[in-house]
């Protein structure tokens, strides 16, 4: 009965402060514009961190990032032992600001534009979605249950600065043996987030992608000469071009270790036939602000999002970049690429053959070509019945929603690395509504923040009582 009187308490608690949390917390922590390069942002909401979460941790210790720091806090809970809870402060850079509807970091509430106007009204801020608002809503659920004293369990909070890079910090962090006590304590870690569909149901995804990021330079001595002399000196743009199709050509990877199709496990199999049941692509495209698809088949697009290594160029640049046209030769050209897999197979041994590929290709040109290795780490899974999945599924069932399971996110996130080297299962889920990560117009759906504050209680008690 205490511990009935004790749920209704802390349920109602977090209900009647939902208004103040949004307008008073929430709000000011979206408009501070964290962007992962832009150091004054990033340190803003670092203090904000730090002074939110000294309202309930004596314990919070700075560490000194690569790109940006690191911030490590334990809360003191009922049960001893803790769950590592790993979050990211940082989001990515705001492009094609015309296409938003308000200002990027304004956290302005508006509602989006057909077909997602349904949602009514949303909150639009970069990293609404990915992922302040499930940073903060944690924190505060956190908060009101350390003042009530109704944490049910110990708590270790990871905040990591440059997830956006590829986490250099959280990977160095936690290679570093000396670093490893801190978690000893830990039973299983969790990134709090929103990851409910438009038809409502919680999406819980077994596992991430491995991603491999690369920089890719071809150089010449030339002082950019005029294109009649095209037949006789290299040309670092179409070496580039040629070059990258070495790699990848025809939708399809030219390198042993990516070219062969993923194999379906017979559980990975399993959830999919379940997915398939009552798959909506549209909705899936919706939420997500995609127009158009390669393949025309919505399922075997999904497939293929699921488990199809993606070979994805995000910067590509060489040449005259201005209005107008400048008939010459570039004297160099450079590209950003990142590749996602779900294969079980190293980094290591993907970069190595990328390397072999491009080691043989300066025999055919003059132009020089540096290949650099920026991040990587491999695919992870958890299991269907861990502790973990058992815990999320309870608390959106609590809350009356049902649970769809995905065998891996076409996503990739360091928890793999949280799995590798701290021996640690891990887990990302939670209520709420939002999407349009890294595009414009990313939004939370204002209505659904009330269920992502009270799953996020529902999962702390849960998990507790299993262990």
């Amino acid at each position: 009965m205490e511990q009935a009187n004790s749920e209704t308490i802390i349920t109602e608690l977090i209900k009647n402060s939902n208004e103040d949390f949004i307008e008073n917390e929430l709000r000011p922590f979206l408009k501070i514009p964290s962007v992962t390069q832009n150091h004054e942002g990033i340190n803003k909401a670092k203090n904000y961190l730090i002074s939110y979460i000294s309202e309930f941790s004596e314990d919070i210790s700075e560490h000194k990032g690569k790109i940006n720091p690191l911030i490590l806090s334990k809360v003191e809970g009922k049960l001893k032992k803790s769950i590592l809870i790993y979050m990211m402060y940082d989001t990515q850079p705001i492009s094609q600001e015309q296409n938003w509807i308000g200002t990027p970091f304004g956290a302005e509430i508006k509602i989006l534009p057909s077909p997602l106007d349904i949602l009514g009204k949303c909150i639009i801020a970069r990293g609404a979605y990915n992922s302040k608002t499930p940073l903060l809503c944690f924190l505060n659920v956190v908060k009101l249950l350390k003042n009530n004293n109704s944490l049910p369990i110990s708590l270790v909070l990871l905040f990591d600065g440059d997830e956006e890079k590829g986490s250099p910090s959280l990977l160095e962090f936690i290679e570093n043996k000396s670093n490893r006590d801190k978690f000893k304590n830990c039973l299983g870690a969790y990134y709090p987030s929103t990851k409910q569909d438009l038809n409502k149901n919680s999406v819980i995804k077994l596992g991430y992608k491995g991603i491999l990021s690369l920089t890719i330079k071809v150089t010449s001595d030339n002082k950019e000469p005029h294109s009649a002399f095209s037949g006789m000196i290299p040309n670092p743009a179409m070496d580039l071009v040629s070059l990258l199709n070495m790699i990848y050509a025809n939708n399809q990877f030219q390198i042993n270790s990516l070219k062969n199709p993923y194999n379906l496990t017979p559980d990975d199999q399993s959830l999919i036939n379940t997915l398939l049941k009552n798959l909506n692509v549209d909705e899936i495209m919706k939420k997500a602000g995609i127009e158009q698809l390669i393949e025309e088949n919505g399922k075997k697009a999904f497939l293929d999002y699921l488990f199809k290594p993606t070979f994805n160029i995000s910067t590509l640049k060489s040449g005259f970049l201005k209005e107008g046209t400048k008939n010459y030769v570039p004297n160099h050209a450079m590209c950003n690429i990142d590749i996602r897999y779900a294969h079980d197979i190293s980094t290591e041994e993907i970069f190595k053959e990328i390397k072999e590929k491009i080691e043989t290709f300066p025999k055919k040109t003059k132009s020089r070509v540096e290949i650099i290795k920026n991040i990587g780490y491999e695919s992870s899974r958890v299991k269907k019945d861990s502790f973990l999945v058992k815990s999320l599924v309870k608390s959106a069932e609590i809350l009356g929603f049902p649970t769809e399971i995905w065998p891996i996110s076409a996503a990739a996130a360091p928890l793999s690395k949280i799995q590798k080297d701290l021996g640690l299962e891990f887990i990302t889920g939670g209520l709420g509504i939002g999407g349009f990560a890294h595009s414009a117009n990313e939004f939370i759906q204002l209505d659904s923040i009330i269920n992502t504050r009270l799953s996020y209680y529902h999962f702390l008690r849960e998990y507790s009582k299993i262990q």
